[in-house]
């Protein structure tokens, strides 16, 4: 044997170590109280580091067999090729069903060990119980591994070589996309077992508050991060000129971020007010549950979408009964201990900041409730009446966009509000320049726009307006810290911001998702899109661009060959596009040629050769940037709520 094959005999070993090591410490708890010994609850602790240790040999040995072509793995024979880039193989790991399931579990162990870590000062009496909630979805996982979809599998005779990764995975955004995604799927375990540790022991809700708050917005932030990358993938190598195509895939983690928003905006209310409490609990449980959810959509082999690459079917009934487990497990605990909640104080008025980020999460959860229906109902149509229908984009734009155009106006105009009570009078006098900047940039977009949208129109002016409602939210308070402590205005805003900048971190993730919504409007709603046909010397003009295609010729890759255009843009910019074959697999992938500005995509695709022409199809995107920045602000305010420590001061700004 080489040693590559020890190696994966060595990971292969450790993994299966985990599963008694995860049954001990999913039981740890039950045994110090069986055996009234409450030291031995302490094994959970100890165990969760030992897990993260043997899941981290497993990876690190199934990575060396696909870094050294270690085909007589069975895994790694059906997704690498000895042609394939060092950066790819790596990927690879992740880039079939067997390793994205390991991928699951050691991110799973991973936050597990961070949660041993980070509860040992904090909360040292209940996180044993925690640790035990997070071990039961590892042996969950770690059984799916190991007897139904084994990445240590050996193969005889052993190939030559391997059949290569799929050309759509070879790619750097596959790099980042899906361990991001699975950083915020399965970091919302840890919200998820922190409040089921609440009811089972009566963790008072101002113990296990904070604790939640940070571990909940961390998930989120991961989510929000992996999805964007995975809309940047789609928009620059699937060659169809779109990042978001509402694919039952998408949906599933559209799902988990929409409740998962909801919830860190709800634990922010029973923060300041003490409300909520048992909205957050059924919140942080739903959140998770759709993220199990999502995963039993991709793995399960029930969904046909562009993501179908990693499925499998014959795993489906498995993971479907693990789903039910942990779904009604959780959920029966909530019906059992959640009545026993202490009441929770209501609204004292309906105009106040509490009353609209309580209709906030309504719609919010409403939300992803149409995007679950939308998403489920033709599987279920299927298997009940045999009937096959198809829900597509038009749904979810005319029934879940609207939606979400109200939460952006909300998002402007809650953090104007005061808690409990609010006069309209002086509520206007707050707001009323920040209106008037949203309606301006509404009435420009339906002035100069074409098409004429009024949806466009509104999202603009929303978005204007919440990003106004930020910007005089600084000013504020950085001319009160001027005036206090006589420092010049600049010097001003960037101390009182650094100083709350769990309050301004929020409040640029504001932004970010106005941003956002301003690309996403412009993207959507006035791309241009033309196919032509052309030789080289021809052009054509769109979006007030002229195109020409320089030339078209053969060129070649490290393990694919490639026909490849080039074009000048506007007489001066030179693209190219490719339509490539990869050698090992034969299977084809097309490259877009894109440029970018803040204001607009270039975006042309390569297409079929046909009597000496060649078919090209040309998009101009709008704002397409915008969207991309948007979601880097979102994730960049987030790591700035996670980066203020909770003390008196930071409180008062709060209120």
């Amino acid at each position: 044997m080489t040693p590559s094959q020890h190696l994966i005999e060595v990971g292969h070993f450790a993994v299966m170590l985990a599963l008694p090591v995860a049954l001990l410490q999913a039981l740890s708890p039950l045994l110090a109280r069986a055996l009234r010994r409450p030291e031995l609850a302490g094994i959970a602790v100890r165990g969760a580091a030992l897990q993260f240790l043997l899941a981290l040999i497993g990876w690190l040995a199934l990575t060396h067999a696909f870094v050294s072509d270690n085909f007589s793995v069975w895994y790694v024979a059906q997704n690498s090729n000895s042609a394939l880039p060092l950066v790819y193989k790596i990927s690879a790991v992740w880039g079939g069903h067997e390793g994205s399931l390991y991928l699951w579990y050691l991110i799973l162990a991973g936050w597990t060990a961070a949660l041993a870590l980070y509860g040992r000062r904090r909360f040292a009496d209940r996180l044993p119980v925690a640790l035990a909630l997070q071990a039961a979805l590892c042996v969950g996982f770690l059984g799916l591994i190991l007897f139904l979809s084994n990445p240590f599998a050996r193969l005889l005779p052993v190939p030559a070589d391997g059949r290569d990764l799929n050309p759509l995975l070879q790619d750097p955004g596959m790099a980042a996309h899906p361990p991001m995604l699975y950083m915020g799927y399965v970091g919302f375990s840890i919200p998820f077992a922190l409040v089921l540790t609440a009811l089972l022991t009566r963790w008072p809700a101002e113990d296990w508050l904070p604790v939640v708050r940070r571990w909940a917005l961390a998930a989120f932030g991961f989510l929000t991060a992996g999805i964007v990358l995975g809309g940047a993938w789609a928009y620059y190598e699937l060659g169809w000129g779109g990042y978001w195509a509402w694919d039952p895939v998408e949906n599933a983690s559209f799902m988990p971020w929409l409740t998962g928003a909801a919830l860190v905006h709800s634990l922010m209310v029973q923060d300041s007010r003490r409300m909520l409490a048992s909205w957050n609990l059924f919140l942080a449980i739903l959140t998770f549950s759709l993220s199990l959810l999502g995963t039993f959509l991709v793995r399960s082999g029930v969904l046909s979408s562009v993501h179908a690459f990693a499925v499998d079917p014959g795993r489906g009934a498995y993971i479907l009964v693990f789903l039910a487990l942990v779904v009604g497990g959780a959920f029966g605990v909530f019906l059992w201990r959640g009545g026993q909640l202490q009441a929770s104080p209501k609204p004292t008025a309906w105009l106040s900041r509490e009353s609209l980020l309580l209709l906030n999460n309504v719609l919010f959860t409403v939300a992803g409730a149409c995007v679950f229906l939308g998403t489920l109902y033709p599987l279920f149509l299927d298997v009940t009446a045999e009937q096959k229908i198809t829900v597509a984009a038009p749904y979810f734009n005319s029934v879940v966009v609207p939606q979400l155009l109200v939460l952006v106006l909300l998002m402007g105009l809650t953090p104007s509000l005061p808690w409990r009570r609010a006069e309209p009078r002086a509520l206007w006098g707050r707001i009323k320049w920040q209106a008037l900047w949203g309606l301006a940039a509404g009435v420009l977009t339906l002035a100069l726009a074409r098409p004429l949208s009024v949806l466009a129109a509104l999202a603009v002016g929303f978005a204007v307006f919440a990003i106004a409602t930020v910007v005089a939210d600084l000013l504020r308070g950085g001319r009160s810290l001027a005036r206090a402590e006589r420092r010049a205005l600049p010097a001003a805003l960037l101390v009182n911001a650094w100083r709350a900048r769990r309050h301004y971190g929020a409040l640029l993730a504001h932004v970010g998702v106005a941003v956002a919504t301003i690309g996403l409007a412009a993207a959507g709603l006035f791309r241009e899109h033309m196919m032509v046909s052309l030789a080289p010397g021809d052009a054509f003009q769109i979006g007030g661009h002229r195109v020409e295609l320089v030339s078209v010729g053969p060129t070649s890759g490290p393990n694919y060959d490639a026909e490849r255009a080039e074009f000048r843009l506007d007489g001066r910019i030179v693209l190219a596009s490719e339509r490539r074959v990869y050698r090992a697999s034969h299977m084809p992938s097309t490259e877009s040629g894109i440029h970018s500005t803040l204001l607009r995509d270039v975006y042309l695709v390569l297409g079929e050769p046909r009597d000496g022409r060649h078919a090209v199809s040309a998009y101009v995107n709008p704002l397409v940037e915008w969207i991309w920045i948007g979601g880097a602000l979102i994730a960049l305010g987030v790591a700035l709520c996670l980066g203020e420590r909770r003390t008196a001061q930071a409180d008062a700004r709060m209120a």
